[in-house]
């Protein structure tokens, strides 16, 4: 190599991090790599485009998951190529296209970047970038069109994202070991070690505060579900035939929380026993399309039977009319009106997932139970780009996650679990 190209590469290579060099100058011919987001991987990106077209004269293709990022990785490109210019590499500032999608060089080489579909990736050869493929819309008609391509010309293909949940092609991608395939990950831990300055309060802000979204965009963690709030582990592990406390025991107190449906969504009623820091499911009743004088009947008849020590009623919408007769009735300390507001919101759900995080919530084996355990898996935690964090589950024929909101209903009368500190994570109570 020419000593003056020899010098600006290495120049230009010593500015980027350890992790952004071994990936720009990834050598075998398949590679994936997991990554943390706000490290710089778009800029190694770019950098590995750069060497692969303007130094071994290869074209590259990359396709992005939208117009923004393959917008962002062309411009670092072009950055890339101004400072291997201003540093004397020969033919870097010799650009003969230069547009929005492409950037190409006299001497040869060329970059495009594209937003990804299955129609831009059969109808381009070279060396394959696929930036933030769990995020691709059609990642399997992608990978479909643009693998054979690149595996008919000997071209090389780079796979890389942040994860998207448990599910998806890039997910079970890296899970999979393929012979000629390299496989790698870059935490935010491993761009800090390789000297990277990572302010950590605001990515975890960026995250709001939600340690398992943190570890899913920083620790290249696979949320199971796409930001299933409710770890499936956890919901398994509270379900099964766990011995019911004895409600006559001084220790045992019983909160009630009614969801409150009228047409399209269920009336569900759920019970819990909270025993010894313990909230056993006792109960969950539902009702469809009943008039508001059988769910009150509903209501009733429960309460005669398990005596609860609380209720917490929906009062949104139709729940309002309900929820203030029940405590004309039956007295404010007993009954607590909950306006479904999105702070309202947050404190339910995020209320029922300390319960689960501690091991202390015990779901019945039985078809309620695995209703239970199924709405709980559809809950999703999402936070808009404002940081604005709501809480979503599809709306289907068996409610819209009613059963699983009036469990959230039923814990905050039970309030928060008592610190498992020192605590051991096996169930408290023997099976029945």
């Amino acid at each position: 190599m020419d000593p003056r190209a020899d010098r600006a590469l290495t120049t230009w290579l010593a500015r980027l991090y350890p992790f952004q060099r071994q990936w720009a100058n990834e050598r075998t011919r398949f590679a994936l790599t997991v990554k943390a987001r706000q490290i710089g991987f778009s800029h190694a990106t770019a950098a590995g485009a750069v060497l692969g077209a303007l130094v071994l004269g290869r074209p590259q293709v990359i396709l992005s998951a939208s117009q923004d990022q393959s917008d962002e990785v062309l411009e670092k490109a072009k950055a890339h190529a101004r400072v291997l210019a201003a540093l004397g590499y020969p033919g870097a500032g010799q650009v003969s296209t230069d547009s929005a999608t492409e950037l190409g060089w006299d001497g040869g080489g060329r970059i495009i970047a594209l937003p990804a579909n299955p129609r831009t990736a059969r109808g381009y050869s070279g060396d394959l970038w696929l930036d933030e493929f769990a995020y691709h819309a059609d990642a399997r008609k992608i990978r479909d069109a643009a693998f054979p391509v690149a595996m008919r010309g000997d071209w090389r293909i780079r796979v890389l994202s942040t994860p998207n949940g448990a599910q998806g092609l890039f997910y079970d991608l890296a899970q999979r070991t393929s012979a000629g395939w390299s496989r790698t990950q870059t935490t935010i831990e491993d761009a800090r070690a390789d000297g990277l300055a990572i302010d950590e309060s605001a990515l975890r802000e960026l995250a709001g505060d939600d340690e398992r979204l943190f570890d899913q965009w920083f620790r290249c963690a696979f949320l199971d579900g796409d930001l299933q709030y409710y770890p499936s582990g956890w919901l398994e592990r509270a379900r099964g035939e766990h011995a019911i406390p004895d409600l006559a025991d001084p220790a045992v107190s019983i909160h009630a929380g009614l969801d409150i449906g009228r047409t399209h969504d269920l009336t569900v009623l759920a019970v819990v026993a909270l025993c010894r820091g313990v909230a056993h499911v006792l109960a969950v009743l539902t009702a469809r399309r009943t008039r508001f004088a059988a769910q009150r009947a509903m209501v009733e008849r429960a309460r005669d039977a398990l005596r609860w020590d609380s209720l917490h009623v929906d009062a949104s919408g139709l729940g309002t009319q309900l929820a203030e007769e029940l405590r004309e009735q039956w007295g404010e300390e007993e009954v607590h009106a909950v306006q479904f507001t999105a702070p309202a919101k947050e404190a339910l759900f995020t209320g029922a997932f300390r319960w689960l995080a501690a091991n202390r919530l015990r779901i019945p084996a039985d078809d309620a139970g695995e209703a239970l355990v199924r709405e709980g898996r559809s809950i999703r935690r999402v936070i808009s780009r404002a940081g604005q964090v709501s809480y979503r589950a599809a709306s289907t024929d068996d409610g819209h996650a009613d059963r699983w909101t009036a469990l959230c209903l039923a814990l905050s009368g039970a309030g928060d679990p008592p610190s498992t500190r020192g605590v051991s994570r096996a169930p408290l109570y023997a099976v029945a």
